[in-house]
């Protein structure tokens, strides 16, 4: 096994199992820099509005906000994990490239990126956008395995000929 494919195995396997147990143990610590990332988005986003920040809570006139380890995506970064194993099994010679890897970590970041992106809008409009997410689970997911996906497994038209 490749060391590549090696990592990749271990962030894909600790995505899938061990990720949400972790964020969930330490969310008294990592829940109030999150919350506190989506203040500062928030107010960037909306300089007007009056936004206030308790621990995982943000409060302005039209919401109270709270967020929770599931608030972050844990449930959709498993998709994407349990969906990218897959076709790593499937295509496991190319997945020990560094391509895969650092196209299986692209896509965390761009779900992550997502999902927060999600938090602030819900944190600074009365809109929930929740109905997009799971859109964009498969958005990223053909992103990420879009090389596996088109590699053909059939020979060309002309070694068929030859080969038979």
């Amino acid at each position: 096994m490749k060391a590549c494919g090696a990592v990749l195995l271990a962030l894909v396997l600790f995505f899938i199992v061990a990720f949400p147990a972790v964020v969930e143990a330490h969310w008294d610590a990592w829940g109030p820099v999150y919350v506190r990332l989506m203040f500062d988005a928030c107010h960037y986003v909306a300089p007007s509005q009056h936004i206030v920040q308790f621990g995982t809570q943000l409060y302005s006139s039209a919401i109270e906000l709270s967020v929770f380890p599931q608030c972050t995506g844990l449930d959709m970064i498993r998709v994407y994990s349990i969906l990218f194993g897959v076709v790593m099994l499937f295509d496991w010679k190319h997945a020990q490239q560094p391509t895969s890897l650092m196209l299986y970590v692209s896509g965390l970041c761009m779900f992550w990126a997502g999902n927060f992106y999600h938090n602030v809008l819900e944190a600074t409009t009365l809109h929930r956008p929740s109905c997009l997410m799971m859109p964009f689970v498969l958005g990223v997911f053909v992103f990420a395995t879009w090389p596996a996906l088109l590699r053909g497994r059939a020979k060309p038209l002309a070694d068929r000929g030859a080969s038979a």
